[in-house]
């Protein structure tokens, strides 16, 4: 927290009107460390005291600490790139050139390489598999629907076998033992299961 705001810096809503971005998201990005406390603070000593920022400073490092191919970032960081480019035009070129660039042509005899490898893995998972260290993810989520079903329909029944032995009952413990117990029995059941590899 700062008395007063150093030279050039500004609020957060004036850098909103620089960038179009929206006082919340500069904020969070405050908060989450995007931009770094030496270019973000908050400016006064009441609660209610606004952030200021150094604008240049604060949108390279939040620019810089995006990541392009992130859907959720990529809006945010073509605002700044705007602005950016508005006083260091040398902070963006480099990123659009790596962009831009070709994907590097490989040998055809690397590529027979990479086919042998990929081809290698692929036996060595089928191999873990048929040897039952290996299961697939739709044969563990196939049991484990199978299992959270059945428990549903088990604990659904609960109250039909159990509401003529709670309603005999005076004695409070025993209402408390007979619900607990069968409730208890069938999570015992579901922790019972075991996903069968071979099936």
């Amino acid at each position: 927290m700062r008395k007063k705001a150093p030279k050039g810096w500004i609020k957060i809503s004036d850098f909103e009107e620089l960038t179009g971005i929206s006082t919340k998201t500069v904020s969070a990005a405050i908060k989450r460390g995007y931009i770094p406390d030496n270019f973000a603070d908050v400016v006064g000593t009441s609660a209610t005291s606004p952030y200021y920022l150094n604008p240049q400073q604060a949108a390279v490092c939040w620019y810089k600490s995006l990541n392009a191919a992130h859907p959720g970032q990529r809006k945010v960081r073509e605002s700044l790139a705007g602005y950016i480019k508005t006083f260091d035009k040398s902070v963006i070129e480099p990123a659009a050139k790596e962009a831009s660039r070709s994907t590097p042509k490989i040998s055809y005899e690397d590529a027979q390489l990479q086919e042998k490898i990929a081809k290698a893995r692929i036996a060595e998972l089928e191999l873990q598999e048929k040897e039952g260290s290996l299961v697939s993810r739709e044969r563990v989520n196939d049991q484990l629907f199978a299992a959270g079903k059945e428990l549903r329909d088990a604990l659904l029944t609960i109250p039909d076998r159990i509401t003529d032995l709670i309603m005999a009952e005076d004695n409070r413990t025993m209402v408390y033992n007979t619900i607990y117990d069968a409730i208890a029995a069938e999570l015992q059941k579901l922790a019972d299961i075991q996903i069968e590899p071979n099936k």
